[in-house]
């Protein structure tokens, strides 16, 4: 077990297949047609509580998170694409929240839709807009319902349904009938979906691009800050702990501790980037972390447009000493930052 400075010992460890540890958190988002079948399944999965009667209609990403079944998971419900008509710019910010609350990566897209009324392809046009189309080799789709009808005739009835046949292909046929009241009595359904993404995590391995690398590095950094700036307290709390215990119960104790720091750290941090939206942001981050020539030749050739910007990139990567690809970097960036504020202000 490593040890930081200040005496806090750390159990970082590896991204695991999420079959192999409880403390790897299995990271799925979730996207819906129904607010009603989004809340359900959540509760179906993770027990009931998460949401109150009052959440009728999901216009904000939340993210849950339950030991189940021995498994640490975590829920990302994502605003619900049927039931509302959200700006683009407020479901691309909830979406950003999404990417952050599922770092370093989704396992799995849960797309839950009603078993009885499915609706248009169209559906998929904001998720595939924003994470990319590689988003559904990942995407797992769930038909939930209710009723205790029979699962055969169910399935057969939705097998000829159009829509649900190309949403099948796009998704690579991976989907899943899920039955609530089958699941009340045995969990066989919960087990069954976990038992899916653990295939198709050992068929893809987890869905990540930039953005989730990108907000995966800032997350880090805000952690090291918050425990830097609580290694006073961490310390004070060891020290109280071995003035109580002492041999196997005290390595228990700083074991429990360590861990429920380092879930409060990682949550108080992916929410601080979430909350960064903002321009200017993006822009001072990645001018430290590519360095200054190619950012600041990059920003001052955005006033001739964007092949400016790509010139100035270069020259500012080479009176800045920066080498090995620095100048495509700051281009790849800075107009992916203009394409953010373009999506946002629309």
């Amino acid at each position: 077990m490593a040890t930081d400075k200040g005496g806090i010992r750390r159990r970082w460890s590896l991204e695991e297949p999420p079959y192999m540890s409880i403390e790897t958190p299995l990271r799925m988002l979730v996207f819906g047609s129904s607010s009603l079948q989004q809340i359900s399944l959540t509760h179906s999965v993770l027990g009931p509580g998460i949401f109150t009667r009052d959440d009728v209609n999901i216009t904000a990403t939340k993210k849950s998170s339950r030991v189940i079944q021995e498994r640490n998971i975590t829920l990302v419900n994502t605003p619900n694409l049927g039931d509302n008509d959200l700006p683009e710019k407020i479901l691309y910010m909830e979406f950003k929240k999404a990417v952050c609350f599922s770092c370093p990566g989704p396992h799995a897209a849960l797309l839950v839709l009603d078993t009885f009324h499915l609706t248009s392809i169209d559906l998929l046009k904001p998720v595939i807009h924003y994470f990319g189309e590689r988003i559904l080799k990942h995407t797992l789709i769930v038909l939930y319902h209710e009723k205790g009808l029979q699962t055969l005739s169910i399935e057969d009835e939705v097998k000829k349904n159009k829509i649900f046949r190309e949403l099948a292909e796009k998704c690579g046929q991976n989907y899943l009938f899920f039955n609530e009241e089958i699941n009340r009595t045995d969990s066989s359904q919960t087990k069954a979906l976990l038992a899916k993404v653990d295939e198709m995590v050992l068929e893809h391995d987890i869905y990540s691009n930039l953005e989730f690398k990108d907000a995966e590095k800032r997350i880090q950094i805000e952690e090291r800050f918050i425990r830097k700036s609580k290694e006073k307290e961490f310390r004070e709390k060891l020290k109280a702990l071995e003035n109580e215990h002492s041999g196997e119960a005290l390595d228990r104790e700083i074991m429990k501790y360590e861990e429920r720091v380092q879930l409060e750290g990682r949550e108080i941090a992916e929410l601080l980037v979430a909350g960064r939206l903002g321009f200017t942001l993006r822009l001072v981050d990645y001018a430290v972390a590519i360095g200054k020539g190619a950012f600041i030749g990059a920003l001052l050739g955005f006033t001739i447009g964007y092949e400016g910007m790509a010139v100035g990139a270069a020259v500012g990567a080479g009176l800045g000493g920066i080498h090995g690809g620095a100048a495509n970097a700051a281009w790849s960036y800075i107009a992916s930052s203009f394409a953010d504020v373009r999506r946002g202000n629309t």
